[in-house]
């Protein structure tokens, strides 16, 4: 064997275990969720119908920030200082703006810490917790009218129902 196919053999050995431990890293990150932190909608201010935010989760719009603490507290901050919260250190173990309309802030034995109070009786439909860009939270139902908007920093439209919001 010549030593150039041996340099490439030993070449395209070593790429292929390259490329094998890259799609393999990718598939550890999408099978774990990587650094997404909630099911949220692409600008990371959004939360839908029963998406939950767990310890460490946050939504992000510019410099306002939702966060399910560690310590169990949902906080709104805004330039790093909390504008809300939710005032359940040492029972949270997660937030679901629920599809009832209720924004919840769960034990870790299901019990409520904390509620909106917002539901609207066992009929589900499209509602979501909007985190805007001053820090204040909205929770938006739509009643079966489209209402929610993909501009930047969340737009409040007038079709929609607002159940709730930390700025009252």
């Amino acid at each position: 064997m010549s030593p150039i196919r041996t340099n490439r053999s030993s070449i395209a050995r070593r790429l292929t275990g390259l490329a094998a431990s890259a799609v393999l890293a990718a598939a550890g990150l999408l099978a774990t969720g990587g650094t997404a932190n909630a099911a949220i909608d692409d600008a990371h201010t959004t939360i839908w119908n029963d998406e939950p935010l767990y310890p460490g989760w946050h939504l992000d719009n510019g410099p306002a920030r939702l966060i399910m603490q560690q310590d169990g507290n949902l906080v709104a901050y805004i330039n790093g200082y909390p504008l809300w919260d939710s005032k359940t250190v040492g029972c949270g173990a997660k937030a679901v703006m629920q599809s009832d309309g209720n924004l919840v802030v769960y034990a870790q034995d299901g019990h409520a810490c904390w509620a909106s109070g917002t539901q609207r009786g066992n009929r589900s439909y499209p509602v979501k917790l909007l985190l805007d860009f001053t820090g204040h939270l909205t929770i938006y139902g739509d009643n079966g009218r489209v209402c929610h908007s993909t501009a930047p920093y969340g737009i409040t439209l007038p079709s929609c129902d607002i159940l709730w919001s930390s700025a009252s």
